[in-house]
């Protein structure tokens, strides 16, 4: 076996989504990442997607973590069988690839917490599958979460120039202001500087903190949440010597982060800090699952069922997560 070279673990995804394809596009071809590749989901499904689009990608098919072995291939296939023979129509929600997906993200986490692979990209998988399956999870950040009894973990997408942390991030927008905390705030803007710091080499990351409300909230005037929460959390944070600054207006800190102002910008929720990234890094940006033990990240667009199976997945976001995965793995 090649030593010397971190191992890379790719989930699947779910089945019935793009996830399939966007990682055999990314591994095929010779990129010139500096590092072993060890897919975690079915060979029946990879080689039907492979035949199908004709890609010229080649891995190893293996049934245990024992057999790993990069001598000729640089990916390998854990093949966990769970869709041998199964009937599913791509492209819609199900719960046999719902529980699927499930049962890869549960291999994966148990290989990284036992160092066999060092770090983990994970393909989309459905919100709504994981529910038809018994599973009540809003996406993949929470579910690794709790899969590794993190309790303080945030959401980072990174693309275009920006990167972007999340407050709050998948509960309806009316809940937003209730969720909020201060003390949620604060350590959103501890772990961005944290991850800059250890993982980007970043010595003394600048930090834009949003605002939630129009103008941040005008002195009280338009909402009380900048004064109440946002503040005291910036506050706390200069403190303990982080560099960050706010609340800065929705509408002004993007173009702040684009002009240099800052390295990292914490948005108060999901869309609020997503449009602006995901208008300029659509098919690139990258999600990283910050305070995990191990690194994850993640394609930043989801399972796309309605061009599932069409050969149309555009795979530069799994390339940009790849890449992102290898670069923190070496940072270790």
């Amino acid at each position: 076996m090649e030593t010397g070279k971190p191992i890379i673990g790719i989930t699947m995804g779910d089945a019935s989504g793009i996830g399939p394809e966007v990682i055999l596009k990314a591994l095929a071809g010779r990129r010139s990442w500096q590092a072993n590749f060890l897919i975690i989901g079915d060979s029946q499904i990879l080689e039907k997607t492979k035949s199908r689009f004709k890609l010229p990608v080649l891995f190893r098919v293996i049934n245990r973590y024992q057999d790993l072995d990069f001598s000729s291939y640089r990916s390998n296939l854990l093949d966990l069988g769970l869709l041998t023979g199964a009937k599913f129509k791509t492209g819609i929600s199900n719960a046999v690839c719902g529980r699927s997906s499930m049962m890869y993200i549960r291999e994966a986490v148990r290989l990284a917490e036992e160092k066999k692979i060092d770090g983990l990209v994970t393909a989309p998988i459905s919100k709504e599958a994981f529910y038809l399956a018994g599973f009540p999870f809003r996406g993949h950040t929470e579910l690794l979460a709790r899969l590794t009894k993190t309790r303080n973990f945030v959401m980072m997408l990174v693309g275009g120039g920006l990167r972007v942390s999340l407050v709050t991030t998948h509960i309806p927008l009316k809940k937003v202001a209730s969720s909020l905390t201060s003390r949620g705030i604060y350590q959103t803007i501890k772990l961005t500087g944290n991850f800059l710091k250890r993982r980007l080499n970043i010595s003394s990351p600048r930090i834009g903190v949003s605002g939630l409300n129009p103008h941040s909230g005008e002195g009280g005037v338009i909402g009380r949440e900048e004064i109440e929460l946002i503040k005291p959390a910036v506050k706390k944070a200069k403190k303990e010597g982080l560099k960050a600054a706010g609340p800065v207006p929705a509408d002004v800190i993007f173009w702040q982060a684009r002009k240099n102002k800052f390295d990292a910008i914490v948005a108060m929720y999901h869309d609020q800090g997503l449009i602006a990234l995901k208008m300029l890094a659509f098919n690139k940006g990258v999600n990283i699952t910050l305070g995990l033990p191990f690194v994850r990240t993640s394609p930043g667009h989801g399972t796309a069922f309605d061009i599932a199976g069409k050969g149309l997945a555009d795979p530069d976001s799994m390339i940009e997560a790849i890449k992102m995965a290898v670069l923190l793995a070496e940072q270790k």
